[in-house]
């Protein structure tokens, strides 16, 4: 089960990576996170009711107070959705991922190649769905029909799986986009999913990265975007599902034994 592990830590690691490089840098913390949003919290609100709360003052702030004002505004929703692909050393990887300030999630990532997986974190308890395709590359057809329609358990804390994890944490998410002298300059407004925005743009040694911030309502960062893939953030506030996979839908990953010695775990 090492390479099941080592693949989904890969792309964990290389979606975190992508997320972030070149839109914002290495700036700490913005300010105190908010507490996450438990199941059946109200929805703060919509893109067309955020749209409509009239401008927050940001574009006419310079680039580093914009974008602390965005990570706290996103730690504030307390919950979000995060979609979109990176590109990358030859792949692609996809996600599509509910997180919330507690570091609960739900979601698909998916590596182009190599398959997809079904997420799904509550509390320390993390669980992981992989498809055909990801059998094919990483179990071979006995790990396939040994575990079946079924979830992979496990805990955060395994470090084989800790990337994927921290993808669950929208405060450390918030954080890493960058805080003070972050190197960030102001662009041209824009509109995201129908919402007035202000493009931030940072350089790095891998491209130049945009951050579009919302200049009605909260401003909370719509999209991340570089010549590689982008991510754009929706459902403010919406709480991640509590439902979790039950015994009888998943298999303990840290007692999983291979099925026969022959099983390809490549």
């Amino acid at each position: 089960m090492h390479a099941i592990r080592v693949a989904t830590a890969v792309t964990g690691a290389a979606l975190a990576a992508a997320l972030v490089a070149g839109c914002g840098g290495s700036g700490g913390p913005a300010g105190a996170s908010a507490t996450g949003t438990g199941s059946g919290s109200t929805v703060t609100a919509s893109a067309a009711a955020a749209s409509a709360a009239g401008d927050n003052g940001v574009a006419q702030l310079p680039a580093d107070q914009v974008l602390q004002r965005a990570v706290q505004a996103l730690k504030d929703a307390g919950a979000v959705r995060a979609a979109g692909s990176v590109s990358g050393e030859g792949s692609r990887i996809d996600m599509d991922l509910r997180m919330d300030t507690s570091g609960d999630c739900t979601g698909t990532l998916s590596q182009s190649g190599t398959g997809s997986f079904q997420v799904v974190k509550s509390g320390p308890d993390l669980w992981v769905k992989p498809d055909r395709e990801f059998w094919q590359s990483h179990g071979g057809e006995a790990m396939a029909q040994l575990v079946g329609d079924r979830y992979l358990k496990t805990t955060s804390d395994n470090p084989d799986f800790g990337e994927i994890g921290s993808l669950c944490d929208l405060g450390a998410l918030a954080d890493s986009l960058g805080g003070a002298d972050s190197g960030l300059a102001k662009g041209a407004p824009a509109t995201v999913a129908g919402r007035p925005a202000l493009a931030l743009t940072a350089d790095s040694d891998t491209g130049t990265g945009t951050m579009y911030v919302a200049t009605t309502g909260s401003p909370v960062p719509l999209k991340l975007e570089k010549a590689t893939g982008a991510v754009e953030f929706s459902d403010f506030g919406t709480p991640v599902p509590s439902a979790t996979p039950g015994p009888d839908q998943s298999l303990d990953l840290d007692q999983l034994q291979s099925p026969a010695p022959t099983a390809s775990l490549v």
